[in-house]
C-alpha cells in the first residue's frame, strides 16, 4: 500500500548560528583543599556583569561572592556580616533590583541546630549587615530561600515548619522600602497536612510575585501569586495523569522580558522507572502541558534550573546521575520556540559531582552556568561555563559552527525523505523531525558521528510507526552547540 503522503517542496537551506560553543568547564573561586564551596547563584548586573556567590557548605560561617571583570573573576570577598550564634550559612539567592543593588538571602544554621532566613543587600560599595527575614523568635526550621526583584519591588520565599517534623509550608515576604525591613511572613501554600517545599519565586514588571512549589505527597506542582490583597488558591502546573513530579521537584520560575513565565522542574512520566526534566510554559491562556526537555535516557536527572529573555530562548540546566555510579554530570538544553536543541554536557574531566547547576542570560541572550563539584581526591569547588557569543571564540574547544555545519532536504528517497548535512568536528548529533507546532515526529540520528558530510533518510512515518500526515515539516540538526533547521512540505496524493 502506497504512503498517502509524497514530498512535493524543498526549501533553501537554513544555518542558525546561536554561537560558537561553550567556552569549557573552569574554577571560580580561590582553590582551597580545606574548604568546600558549593551551592552557588548567578545573577546579572545592571552593566550586565555576573555576580557570583556560594557557600562555605557546612564549614565556615562565610558566604563569598566575586564579580566578572571582563576577562576573569576578581578577588573573592566575604558576603554579610556575621551574625551572634549563627553556625554555618548555606544556599544563598540572589537577585538585582532596577536601582542596581544586589539582593541576597540564605538560610542560618544556629548552634542549637535553628534555622532561619537572613537577607542583605548591596549598598553602592559594600554588603548592609544581615537582617531577619522570617520570624526572629520563631523556633521553626526554615530552609533554601530564593530572592527576586521586579517592578520596584523585592520578594523572598522559602519553606519550613515545625523543629520536630512534618509538615512543612511555604511562605513570603517582601522588603518594606519605606521602614528598612521585611514584612511580616505569609504563608502561601494551603495550611493542610501535606508537605509543601522547595520553592522559588519571579517577580513581574509590575511587582506582582508568582511563587511555585512541589507537594508531597500530591506528586504536584504548584503555582500562585499575590493579588495585593492575598495569595491566590494554588492552581496545579503538572496533570499527574500524565506527568508527577518527585517529591524534591525543586521547580524553579523565570519571566522573560514580553511577560510570559517558564518553568521547569524534576518528574517522570506515569510508569516510567527513572526521573526527567520537564518544562511548560504559562502565558494569556494558562499553563501549557508538560514537555520532557530531557532526552528519556536510562539515567535519573536531578536539580534543574532555568533561564529566559524571550519566548523563544530558553535554556534550562540540570544535573544527571549515571546509572549504578556516584557521578553526577551538568547538562544543558536550549528551546528555540521550535524544539529543545540536542543536550550538551557542560562539564569536564576536571570534576566527577558536579551538582547544583544554576543558569542566567546575559544581554545578548547567552547562558552563564555556575554549579559545585567535587574533584578526585579533593574537596568541593564552584566552577562556571559560559557560551560564547559568535564571533569571539574561533575553532575554541567545543568549534564553531560556520559554513561547516549545515543542513538541507537534498530529494526525496525511494522510501522517505533525504537529509544531507555536515558538521565541523567529531561528536554526538542530532537530527529531529518536528511538526510546525513544535512537536516531535521522529528521530531520525541520535548518536556519535564523525566529522565531514553525511545523509538520512527519514521513512516519512511518525515514532508510532503510523504515516506522517500531510503539512508542514521543520528538521532540525544539533551538533556542537550549533543548530541548523530546514523546512519542507509533504502533501497527500
Amino acid at each position: 500500500m502506497r504512503s498517502p503522503t509524497v514530498f512535493v517542496a524543498l526549501l533553501a537551506l537554513s544555518t542558525c548560528v546561536f554561537g560558537t560553543g561553550w567556552d569549557g568547564q573552569q574554577m571560580v573561586n580561590r582553590p582551597d583543599a580545606d574548604t568546600a564551596e558549593g551551592q552557588p547563584c548567578i545573577a546579572l548586573d545592571s552593566a550586565g556583569c555576573p555576580w557570583i556567590d556560594w557557600d562555605r557548605n557546612c564549614t565556615d560561617t562565610t558566604m563569598l561572592y566575586t564579580r566578572w571583570q571582563g576577562s576573569r573573576w576578581d578577588e573573592q570577598s566575604g558576603a554579610g556580616a556575621n551574625a551572634p550564634g549563627v553556625a554555618v550559612r548555606l544556599r544563598p539567592s540572589i537577585c538585582f533590583d532596577s536601582r542596581g543593588r544586589a539582593w541576597l538571602a540564605w538560610h542560618n544554621v544556629h548552634s542549637n541546630d535553628r534555622r532561619d532566613i537572613a537577607a542583605c543587600h548591596w549598598d553602592d560599595s559594600l554588603w548592609t549587615p544581615e537582617q531577619h527575614v522570617s520570624p526572629p523568635e520563631s523556633t521553626d526550621r526554615y530552609f533554601a530561600p530564593k530572592v527576586s526583584c521586579g517592578g520596584g519591588q523585592v520578594w523572598c520565599v522559602w519553606y519550613g515548619g515545625p523543629s520536630d517534623g512534618l509538615p512543612y509550608s511555604v511562605f513570603a515576604s517582601r522588603w518594606d522600602s519605606l521602614k528598612g525591613s521585611w514584612t511580616p511572613e505569609t504563608r502561601v501554600s494551603p495550611p493542610d497536612s501535606n508537605h509543601h517545599w522547595w520553592c522559588d519565586v519571579a517577580v513581574d514588571s509590575v511587582g506582582t510575585p508568582h511563587v511555585v512549589w512541589c507537594t508531597h505527597p500530591l506528586y504536584t506542582v504548584f503555582y500562585s501569586y499575590f493579588d495585593g490583597q492575598q495569595w491566590v488558591e494554588p492552581i496545579p502546573v503538572n496533570d499527574t495523569t500524565q506527568v508527577t513530579a518527585s517529591p524534591w521537584a525543586s521547580p524553579r520560575i523565570v519571566i522573560d522580558r514580553t511577560g510570559v513565565m517558564h518553568l521547569c522542574f524534576t518528574g517522570a512520566r506515569v510508569g516510567a522507572s527513572h526521573r526527567d526534566i520537564f518544562y511548560t510554559r504559562n502565558d494569556v491562556s494558562g499553563w501549557a502541558p508538560c514537555q520532557m526537555v530531557t532526552r528519556d535516557s536510562l539515567y535519573d536527572e536531578w536539580y534543574s534550573d532555568i533561564a529566559a529573555n524571550r519566548p523563544d530562548n530558553v535554556w534550562v540546566v540540570w544535573n544527571r546521575q549515571n546509572e549504578g555510579s556516584d557521578q553526577f554530570r551538568v547538562y544543558a538544553s536550549h528551546w528555540d520556540g521550535t524544539a529543545w536543541s540536542f543536550e550538551q554536557r557542560l562539564d569536564d574531566t576536571t570534576s566527577y559531582y558536579d551538582f547544583d547547576p544554576v543558569v542566567c542570560l546575559d544581554d545578548d541572550g547567552y547562558p552563564w552556568v555556575v554549579w559545585s563539584g567535587t574533584t578526585y581526591g579533593a574537596t568541593d569547588d564552584v566552577y562556571y561555563n559560559r557560551y560564547m557569543s559568535h564571533g569571539s571564540l574561533v575553532g575554541g574547544p567545543h568549534g564553531a559552527c560556520g559554513r561547516a555545519f549545515t543542513l538541507a532536504v537534498t530529494s526525496p528517497a525511494r522510501h522517505g525523505i533525504r537529509f544531507s548535512f555536515s558538521i565541523a568536528q567529531n561528536g554526538r548529533v542530532g537530527l529531529v523531525v518536528y511538526d510546525v507546532l513544535g512537536r516531535c515526529i521522529k528521530r531520525v540520528v541520535d548518536g556519535v558521528l564523525p566529522a565531514g558530510q553525511h545523509s538520512a533518510v527519514w521513512n516519512r512515518r511518525m515514532a508510532d510507526g503510523e504515516p506522517a500526515p500531510a503539512g508542514a515539516y521543520i528538521g532540525r540538526l544539533d551538533a556542537a552547540g550549533c543548530v541548523a533547521k530546514c523546512r519542507f512540505t509533504l502533501v497527500s496524493d
